[in-house]
């Protein structure tokens, strides 16, 4: 398809130079040749502003591929945080663990039951270490965590919503984790 193209515009090409060629070669006519010659212009100027819009499509999928190395590139560096909530006697606590690489500048809102919201934040989160913890003194609705990996390569967000359905009743499940610039 890409080498028909070409073919034809050469062959345009060509026409147009034997064409203008055969009228000045027949007609000595000033008058002519000018009209001639700017009529190359014009399509020479064609022909650039098809080439130039080219370059433009080829500029724009270079960017569009260098976003997603760079989006590939900062996934696979992304901390896993995962929260969870648990009962001890009558008291909940809600904690964030940290597994495969470290997050920085975490930031965690517990929003409860009621509508309220706790937040605690720490300034590094490493796998092994002691989990991000919280005293809830109500259920949780919903949890929401803001960190960076260790390279500030990338920031995410993510959102877990506690399960309400009798299969995944008690448990928190991952709605949303956006890369965020």
């Amino acid at each position: 398809m890409l080498r028909n193209k070409w073919a034809l515009s050469a062959l345009i090409v060509v026409g147009l130079v034997v064409l203008f060629g055969s009228f000045i070669a027949v007609r000595d006519d000033t008058a002519l040749i000018g009209a001639m010659s700017a009529a190359g212009t014009v399509a020479a100027g064609v022909f650039a502003a098809v080439a130039a819009f080219g370059s433009l499509r080829a500029a724009a999928a270079s960017n569009a591929s260098a976003q997603r190395a760079r989006e590939a590139m900062v996934r696979a560096v992304r901390p896993n945080l995962e929260p969870s909530v648990t009962t001890a006697d009558i008291t909940l606590t809600g904690n964030v663990t940290c597994t495969g690489y470290a997050a920085i500048d975490v930031t965690v809102v517990w929003t409860l039951a009621d509508g309220e919201a706790i937040t605690e934040s720490v300034a590094r989160l490493a796998p092994g270490e002691d989990p991000l913890t919280s005293m809830l003194p109500q259920p949780v609705d919903m949890v929401w965590l803001a960190f960076a990996d260790e390279g500030r390569v990338g920031k995410w967000q993510d959102t877990w919503q506690m399960g309400k359905d009798p299969h995944n009743l008690g448990r928190l499940t991952l709605l949303e984790s956006r890369l965020v610039d």
